[in-house]
C-alpha cells in the first residue's frame, strides 16, 4: 500500500528525516539510502510517496520512498550571507593559517623579550575575535549546506591558543557546535589545557622559565 506524507524534518548532512503520514497521522523515520527516485534531495515541506516498512529494531519507517506526484518544493534561495561565506571560505582558511603563523611568531618574540605576560591579554582578545569570526563563517557555510567547511581541528586549535572565550561566545550566540557531544567534550579539554598552561606561566616555575627565555634573548 502506497502512503503519502509531508516532510516535517530533514537533516541533510546525516541523510535522514521524518515524514508525517497523511493516512494515519504517524511521524515516520526515513533515510536517503531508501530513496527510490533518480535525483533530488528532500527538504522540509516536500510531499513524499512511500511504503510502510520496519527497521532492524522493528520500528515503522517510510521505505522505500520517492517524491509524490505533487512534485518537489522549489528550494528556497540561500541567504546572501551564506552565499558570501561559501565564496570566501577558502580565503578564510588561508587567512586563518596566516593568523596562526603570526600569532606563534608574536608569542615567541614575547617569550624571548620577557614580555609574554604583558601582551597575554591582547593575544587572548585577538585570538577570540578571530575564533568568533571563523565560527561565523563555518555556521554560514553549514546553513548553505556547502561541503567545503572549516575543519573542527582548526576551530579547536584557535580555542587552544587563547580563543576559547570567543569560541564559547560564538557557540552560544550563533548556536553552532554546541549540540555535538564529542566536539563539546574536546572543547572542555581545550579550555582545561589552556587554563593549566596560563596557571603554570603565572607560577614560580613559569616565571623562572620566562626569565630564562629572556636571558637567552639577551
Amino acid at each position: 500500500m502506497q502512503l503519502t506524507g509531508t516532510v516535517v524534518f530533514w537533516r541533510d548532512d546525516k541523510g535522514f528525516g521524518f515524514v508525517l503520514c497523511q493516512q494515519n497521522a504517524q511521524k515516520l523515520f526515513f533515510h536517503i539510502r531508501d530513496f527510490a527516485g533518480t535525483e533530488g534531495r528532500p527538504q522540509q515541506g516536500d510531499q513524499l510517496q512511500f511504503s510502510l516498512s520496519t527497521d532492524k529494531r522493528g520500528r515503522a519507517i517510510a521505505a522505500p520512498w520517492r517524491f509524490s506526484a505533487e512534485g518537489k518544493k522549489t528550494p528556497a534561495p540561500a541567504p546572501q550571507s551564506a552565499l558570501s561565506s561559501v565564496t570566501d571560505i577558502n580565503q578564510a582558511s588561508q587567512f586563518a593559517l596566516f593568523f596562526r603563523l603570526a600569532f606563534f611568531l608574536a608569542v615567541i618574540l614575547a617569550l624571548l623579550f620577557g614580555k609574554l605576560l604583558y601582551v597575554l591579554p591582547l593575544l587572548y582578545i585577538e585570538a577570540s575575535l578571530m575564533t568568533y569570526w571563523l565560527y561565523k563563517i563555518d555556521k554560514e557555510a553549514a546553513i548553505a549546506r556547502h561541503g567545503n567547511r572549516l575543519a573542527e581541528e582548526s576551530l579547536q586549535l584557535f580555542a587552544l591558543i587563547g580563543g576559547w572565550p570567543g569560541a564559547y561566545l560564538a557557540q552560544q550566540q550563533l548556536a553552532h557546535k554546541r549540540s555535538k557531544l564529542s566536539f563539546r567534550r574536546e572543547f572542555g579539554f581545550v579550555i582545561l589545557g589552556n587554563t593549566l598552561l596560563v596557571t603554570w606561566l603565572l607560577s614560580p616555575w613559569g616565571q623562572a622559565f620566562l626569565a630564562r627565555m629572556a636571558l637567552l634573548a639577551g
